[in-house]
């Protein structure tokens, strides 16, 4: 923008992403309005809803943009019109919801428009057909009915022209939201955003304005969404490889990406897969990457008719698969939770934990073996005996616990209980 020596330049709104800006945020926006201070261009801008709402404008005596105008770093333009120099006039309307439209009339009525001039006016808020549910209750051609040589639009983060009413929405400089994000590059990652360079020409002759308007593109830091379907026949670790790889794939430094991992695992498999630790993402260079797990159960065949509950979940098991002893196991544990549950809201710490067991279950009792199931029904104060001290061993590195979780549950399963 400096480069582009402008008379000036208007921010439409949520200048910052909250009401109390982090001390580091206000010192980036310092920094960048010292470079327009220094190249002798003024800044205005007008209160966007994530800036302030308008009680909280008035409840804490101005808010961060009425503090940086007081350190001449902006022009804050508050529902009123302005002579920015002798030939253009600035009109700045912050964020109203549903009573913008009550706003533009009464900010109007007591600022009447000066034909002579080339006018200009900034909105915060949305246009009717930007979003399906918005509440803003003007429409473009009631804008352009004004008689502003020109409209600036805040509040839609994305690009938005409506070039016959001469309405203009640049979109975000940056992106807060995963929703924001325009059209992605070949490789899936969205680089560019933008603004508008307006040049405004006076006919003295006929004494009308003119505009020429030009959308500008600069780079911002890349950000891109990946999307990682599994298939349900794929062993455990052929899985993790191949999803490894698929991160390593769309790897970028300074980016920030998100990995959907969308499909179905085998009944009980879900809580042993957890993408998030993902060498390729434990070890990525990239700004930040968020990780979403969307995985559901393979669906289980049809039970037998007539069955109780208990036979029906029996049934289905072993359709799976399953050995007795996991099937007896998973049952206890299931009827157990079912209490739990009907006892009261559980945490979602205890939701993990509840899917954390029924992970360990699976894997642990799926290894035991019907004779030991039978011995221990025997002599329940018993270990299950194993005849050979190899396979103990083995046993052991299996429980190796991992948490404290499965350090309880391992010992619950050595003393046979």
């Amino acid at each position: 923008m400096i480069k582009e020596k402008p008379d000036f330049v208007i921010h439409c709104g949520d200048l910052f992403h909250q009401f109390k800006p982090t001390p580091g945020a206000v010192r980036i926006a310092i920094q960048i309005f010292e470079k327009f201070k220094q190249a002798n261009i003024p800044f205005y801008v007008i209160r966007g809803n994530h800036d302030a709402s308008k009680a909280q404008a008035q409840r804490f005596g101005g808010t961060i943009l009425k503090l940086l105008e007081d350190l001449e770093y902006l022009h804050y333009v508050q529902d009123e019109t302005i002579a920015i120099n002798d030939h253009i006039n600035f009109t700045g309307i912050g964020e109203y919801g549903k009573t913008t439209g009550d706003v533009i009339e009464e900010v109007m009525r007591n600022n009447p428009l000066d034909t002579s001039k080339f006018n200009i006016l900034a909105l915060h808020g949305y246009l009717q057909g930007q979003v399906s549910d918005s509440i803003f209750d003007i429409s473009g051609y009631q804008l352009s009915s004004l008689g502003f040589n020109y409209i600036a639009l805040g509040h839609y983060h994305k690009v938005w022209e409506e070039k016959e009413s001469n309405i203009y929405c640049p979109g975000s400089t940056e992106h807060t939201s995963l929703n924001d994000w325009g059209k992605p590059d070949e490789d899936g990652f969205f680089r560019k955003s933008g603004c508008y360079s307006v040049k405004a020409t006076l006919n003295q002759e006929q004494n009308t304005w003119s505009s020429k308007v030009k959308r500008k593109e600069f780079e911002v830091r890349p950000k891109g969404r990946f999307k990682f379907k599994i298939q349900e026949d794929l062993p455990l670790k052929d899985l993790i490889e191949k999803a490894n790889s698929f991160v390593k794939k769309h790897e970028q430094e300074g980016a920030i990406v998100k990995f959907d991992f969308i499909g179905e695992l085998p009944f009980g498999k879900q809580s042993l897969v957890n993408f998030t630790k993902l060498p390729a993402i434990l070890e990525s260079e990239a700004l930040h990457i968020i990780t979403n797990q969307e995985i559901s159960n393979i669906v289980l065949g049809e039970a037998k008719a007539g069955l109780t509950s208990d036979e029906a979940i029996v049934d289905l098991l072993k359709s799976q698969g399953y050995k007795s002893a996991a099937i007896n196991k998973w049952l206890d544990l299931a009827n157990e939770t079912v209490k739990i549950l009907g006892q009261k809201t559980i945490s979602s710490e205890e939701k993990e934990e509840i899917k954390s067991i029924y992970g360990l279950i699976t894997e642990v009792s799926s290894n035991l073996s019907d004779a030991e199931l039978k011995s221990y029904k025997k002599n329940p104060s018993e270990k299950p005996k194993k005849t050979k001290k190899k396979e103990t061993s083995e046993r052991r590195e299996k429980l190796e616990p991992k948490n404290s979780t499965q350090s309880n549950l391992a010992t619950y399963f050595e003393e046979g209980k």
